[in-house]
């Protein structure tokens, strides 16, 4: 037989790195086991490193082709944009119509012993939020503490 075996025709399987998505020949690579059973096909000792040892994912590094795969897909996905559904405004012809609400109710008034949140003392302050810097609340410094006598140093007898 010309071509196969005596079982049949000889399949030749290419598998993908599990790192770089790189393409691995029949008798190339390297195969991973991990005690849990999943297995890991890699095309180097490169790729099995930088997955099993350094905890790497491929598709972030740029010398890997899952890195220039999942570049071209983002490309692809961003230059055709995607149909929006148009907002429904009327409810469907056969759905049943909800019954109004007979009065609407008064949001409710603060209690009086409580005090307003918290206003700048005057109308033209800016907020707090909005101070220079990285946009934070100033906390109120505390006063430090004057030194003890016991911290002072003391000088040895004489």
């Amino acid at each position: 037989m010309k071509g196969g075996t005596r079982f049949g025709a000889i399949m030749v399987v290419k598998r993908q790195c599990a790192f770089c998505a790189g393409e691995i020949e029949p008798g190339r690579g390297l195969m991973f086991v991990k005690r849990d059973g999943s297995v890991f096909y890699f095309c180097s000792g490169t790729c099995r490193k930088h997955q099993i040892t350094y905890h790497r994912v491929g598709h972030r590094l740029k010398w890997t082709r899952a890195h220039s795969l999942r570049k071209l897909s983002t490309r692809v996905s961003t230059a055709i944009p995607k149909r929006a559904a148009k907002p429904s405004s009327a409810p469907p012809k056969d759905a049943p119509a909800a019954p109004l609400p007979a009065e609407p109710v008064p949001p409710a008034a603060p209690a009086p012993d409580t005090e307003p949140a918290s206003s700048p003392s005057t109308p033209d302050a800016p907020p707090a939020s909005t101070a220079k810097g990285s946009g934070k609340v100033p906390r109120p410094r505390t006063p430090r503490k004057p030194p003890s006598a016991a911290s002072e140093k003391k000088s040895p007898p004489a």
